[in-house]
């Protein structure tokens, strides 16, 4: 005798959006924390539930920018960086790298490309040129067919043989640990200097700015300038020093998963409450 079939249980739909939601904040979170997985994009289709215990100043009582005009969303920060630090809990760089000079070289050759073009020209590069004395003396020419792929190599062979030789000749081979020592070396601003520094050396000095965070940092509010150095220190003024790399890290995976440049998913952004360019 055949056995009784088990009628099909009928999840209810609270129980259906609910189990929607957890698999759109899942997909938020994917690769976030997770240096294997190096991917730029994840899709997601719907907004997750969130945690909200910050109660947001609403848009339409936010003062406005003195210059630009633009809402003055600086008050909603805490309310904003609850929400995302839910979604990117254990922000991880998607760069590959092992010593200080790994993350300096693969930083410069980050302009303009993908993490992912460079994690491929590092897997090679960083295993023909082991040492810093390797990239001093490389040849530029074939140090420039090396690197080809990740763009503007011309300008970044310089930039990189160039630190090499500098390192070698004013820090005793050692990458300085220092803002002001960094960003002499050729072709390291504020940016690569911060980021050598808070994933090279576990230091805090400064947050850095690439096109995503200031392009966010924008959007949603927390500054009204377009300068990389003025909207680092408006940043700062918001956030705890020992939260800058993490907020400069989930800034960009926001702005790479959701906030894209041309076709923001405001739809399901779980800040789309508290940012006044929401569905602008």
């Amino acid at each position: 005798m055949a056995a009784k079939k088990e009628p099909t249980k009928k999840i209810p739909v609270s129980e259906k959006t609910a189990a929607a939601s957890a698999a759109s904040a899942k997909a938020f979170r994917k690769s976030a924390g997770n240096p294997d997985t190096k991917t730029p994009r994840q899709t997601v289709t719907r907004m997750p539930e969130v945690n909200r215990t910050i109660k947001p100043v609403p848009l339409s009582k936010l003062p406005k920018f003195p210059i630009s005009g633009n809402p003055d969303n600086r008050r909603n920060f805490n309310a904003v960086w609850e929400i995302l630090r839910q979604l990117y809990p254990m922000p991880d760089v998607e760069l590959d790298f092992e010593t200080p000079w790994e993350v300096l070289a693969a930083t410069i050759l980050s302009a303009q490309c993908t993490d992912r073009q460079v994690n491929t020209v590092t897997k090679v590069l960083f295993k023909k040129y082991k040492t810093i004395e390797d990239y001093a003396n490389a040849d530029p020419a074939e140090f420039g067919k090396d690197i080809y792929s990740t763009g503007f190599y011309n300008s970044k062979t310089k930039h990189i043989i160039g630190s090499a030789n500098m390192i070698l000749a004013d820090y005793n081979g050692a990458v300085p640990d220092t803002m002001e020592e960094l960003t002499k070396l050729p072709g390291v601003g504020r940016k690569t200097a911060n980021i050598v520094l808070s994933r090279g050396f576990g230091i805090n000095d400064g947050i850095a700015v690439d096109t995503h965070v200031k392009r966010l940092a924008n959007k949603i509010g927390f500054t009204e300038q377009e300068d990389p150095e003025k909207i680092e220190r408006d940043l700062m003024k918001l956030a705890k020093r020992e939260e800058y790399d993490d907020l400069s890290l989930t800034l960009i995976f926001h702005g790479r998963r959701v906030c894209d440049a041309k076709k923001p998913k405001c739809e399901v952004c779980p800040i789309q409450d508290m940012c006044p360019s929401a569905f602008m």
